[in-house]
């Protein structure tokens, strides 16, 4: 064994892919699968398409190429740079655009490359993130349909994000008469309305996202089994597909609060401790260069985190059901921010099981 490790649960990944998979038939709502959070891991991708995962999304090229060969369609997600408009459209089929300059970068490429890339235009509906404002997408729609090596495959709105704004039916029947807007203005399909993302399943759950909306682009759903707008479980999803393991290497009672004059820790910050006494402290072989510490949850609800720094997770063991010692293996259950950095770090093991 090698730690820290992020175990998979493949069965429990399978069974909330074909459960999203189904929610989106049944609504004639396409979905494509994001992938970012595992940073393109082969294995992962595999169990995705097995399960019968063909539309991919991801925010970075590198994870693109690795599923280059899976599935029928892929997205991206992070609206391209121009420096990279080739990779784009090498890699993907689709992507999410908010600006004029890097559309016409993708142009000259998909000429280059004898291809033909779509367009999704993002439209700015109060999240404060990517999207051109309302009343651009007539003249933007009508410029992006004069170019040659691309196509207008949809509109797109992002929530959730940034500014933390939840989908509502309103947003959504606005986004959906945009887009009818302008397949008569200009008659196109326009096929993709894209309303979202796992922000949006808690009104596909509940046969409420409004007609006209397509699809939606889901990550955070079918791994963690929530949605994200109130944080609730969705129908019969597993919420503990991942879990994070570290090895304890340090055991010992020590006082809570450090003696001494009290400065800035490694990471710059002012520390602040509660006098608990004299506690049983582990120290475990993980830190903020794996994982974000503060956001695991530890299987054990009797175990509290104390702080991390950039090597070291501190845990208070005092009240732990369990007897621990040195070489012992602590187990925790990750958030989306949390499994977003122990998929990316190269120093955490992943492992289906």
């Amino acid at each position: 064994m090698s730690y820290p490790e992020l175990l998979i649960d493949r069965e429990k990944l399978i069974h909330n892919v074909r459960t999203i998979l189904k929610m989106g038939q049944d609504s004639n709502v396409q979905i494509h699968f994001v992938t970012k959070c595992l940073s393109g891991w082969r294995p992962f991708l595999e169990v995705l398409h097995e399960a019968g995962v063909e539309y991919f999304a991801d925010s970075r090229v590198e994870n693109l190429r690795e599923m280059s060969d899976l599935g029928l369609s892929r997205m991206m997600l992070r609206v391209p740079m121009i420096s990279n408009a080739n990779d784009v459209v090498r890699y993907s089929d689709l992507s999410l655009n908010s600006d004029l300059s890097a559309i016409e970068a993708l142009s000259d490429a998909a000429l280059a490359l004898d291809r033909e890339h779509g367009v999704i235009l993002m439209v700015e509906m109060g999240d404060l993130r990517e999207g051109f404002m309302p009343d651009e997408m007539f003249d933007v729609a009508s410029r992006v349909l004069n170019l040659r090596g691309v196509w207008l495959a949809g509109i797109g709105a992002n929530f959730n994000c940034y500014g933390g704004v939840i989908p509502e039916e309103r947003q959504l029947e606005e986004l959906s008469a945009m887009a009818e807007d302008i397949r008569r203005r200009f008659n196109v399909p326009l096929p993709i309305v894209s309303g979202g993302n796992t922000g949006s399943l808690y009104m596909l759950s509940e046969n409420r996202l409004p007609l006209g909306i397509t699809h939606l682009r889901v990550g955070e759903g079918y791994l963690l089994g929530i949605e994200t707008s109130f944080r609730k479980r969705l129908h019969d999803l597993f919420t503990d597909v991942f879990t994070v393991r570290a090895e304890i290497v340090e055991l010992r009672r020590k006082p809570s609060v450090p003696t001494g004059l009290i400065g800035p820790n490694s990471f710059n910050e002012i520390p602040v401790f509660e006098d608990r006494g004299q506690i049983w402290r582990a120290i475990l072989a993980i830190g903020e260069q794996d994982v974000r510490c503060d956001t695991l949850e530890p299987k054990d609800s009797t175990i509290a985190f104390l702080g991390a720094s950039s090597d070291y997770m501190m845990l208070d063991i005092t009240h732990a059901v369990r007897d621990f010692k040195v070489g012992d293996v602590l187990e925790f259950s990750p958030d989306y921010a949390a499994l977003l950095r122990a998929s990316t770090s190269p120093y955490v093991e992943k492992r289906l099981v």
